[in-house]
Parts: C-alpha cells; sequence; structure tokens
C-alpha cells in the first residue's frame, strides 16, 4: 500500500507575500466591521513608518505589517477639520 502524497504546486515567496496580504486585509475589513457594529470608528493605514512601528511593538526584523488601524469613539465633530463632499451613492454604484 503506497502513501497518498498529494501534488502541491510550488510557489514562489512573492506568491505566498501577496496572498498572505489579501488574507490579512480580508481579516482587517472583518474586524473593522466588528468594531463598527460595537460603536468604533476604525481607519486603516498604511505608508506608516514600519521600523519604528516594529521596534514600538516589539516585533523581529522581518515581520510584515500589512496594515495600521486605528479605533476609538469620535467625539462630535471636534475631529472634522474642514468640510466634507461625499459623492452621491449613484453616481459610482451602477448594478449590472
Amino acid at each position: 500500500i503506497g502513501l497518498f502524497r498529494p501534488m502541491m504546486r510550488e510557489v514562489s515567496e512573492c506568491d505566498m507575500r501577496v496572498t498572505v496580504n489579501k488574507s490579512c486585509a480580508l481579516a482587517a475589513q472583518t474586524f473593522m466591521i466588528a468594531m463598527a457594529a460595537e460603536g468604533y470608528d476604525t481607519c486603516p493605514l498604511e505608508g506608516f513608518d514600519s521600523k519604528r512601528m516594529k521596534k514600538l511593538l516589539k516585533l523581529p526584523h522581518g515581520a510584515g505589517i500589512n496594515m495600521v488601524i486605528p479605533c476609538g469613539i469620535r467625539d462630535g465633530e471636534k475631529g472634522i477639520w474642514g468640510e466634507r463632499y461625499r459623492v452621491p451613492f449613484d453616481d459610482v454604484y451602477h448594478r449590472l
């Protein structure tokens, strides 16, 4: 009786990194929806200083940070620095 060995496609480190980042983004989306359900506001950020963030969080040099998600409860209108404009929903959503 031989052992069953499933065929696995070899993937590059780049392929794995892309898959991990997509999975993290989906987990982050779920986290943000859960936070909103509990009354918290969130905002996904990228473009941060990852070296300083790793040092602050005591992460190893080779660790990757997908995004940073600040969370909190808004303080009325104090956090709004200027007029906001939102594109009408019907201008950006089209049912096919």
